[in-house]
């Protein structure tokens, strides 16, 4: 087998994405049911997680609430080719979370990303939808209290600028209902 094949596999093995055959190398084989490939992978997943407690706090502490950190790292370290530079890790989880079918998961990974990238000198202006009110929200994953008895639905959104005091603000779209009701 060449170099980059191998290669190909262990990274493979290492990321879940490849299951050795009996066709494989002895040495794929061998890896593949090793204790030290569990290790590996385990410490790569807790590394992970380990950057992401530190620059992704409220996004990680919405996943813990919820038990999906663990489950989610995983998925992400097998979906997505992760660079080593840790500076770059974060964002692109936030990135691959922003597309989650959860709305109240991806609103907290798109605000955080927003921030994270306006921190870091970005101009531009990020808007944020939610499908909740978000202030009590990032409040309570902030300060790591549970959230109310009940989320209060509506529609909002938060504006991420460079050019807004605190770098965000919080508004409530008006709905026709919400409007008519208002009268």
């Amino acid at each position: 087998m060449d170099l980059a094949t191998q290669q190909r596999k262990l990274l493979g093995l290492f990321r879940s994405t490849y299951e050795a055959t009996a066709e494989d190398d002895p040495y794929i084989r061998r890896v593949a049911r090793s204790r030290d490939l569990a290790e590996g992978k385990k410490n790569i997943a807790l590394w992970r997680v380990w950057v992401f407690e530190r620059t992704c706090a409220l996004t990680v502490n919405l996943l813990r609430r919820r038990n999906l950190l663990n489950n989610l790292v995983k998925e992400f370290i097998t979906a997505e080719n992760i660079s080593p530079f840790r500076e770059t890790q974060a964002p692109a989880f936030l990135e691959w979370l922003e597309k989650s079918e959860d709305h109240l998961l991806a609103s907290v990974a798109s605000f955080e990303l927003a921030l994270m990238r306006v921190r870091e000198g970005d101009q531009q202006t990020h808007i944020i939808s939610w499908t909740v009110e978000p202030a009590s929200i990032l409040h309570c994953l902030a300060k790591d209290l549970p959230f109310g008895a009940e989320m209060r639905a509506g529609q909002y959104q938060t504006i991420v600028s460079s050019r807004i005091p605190g770098h965000f603000e919080i508004l409530e779209l008006m709905t026709a209902t919400s409007r008519a009701e208002s009268r």
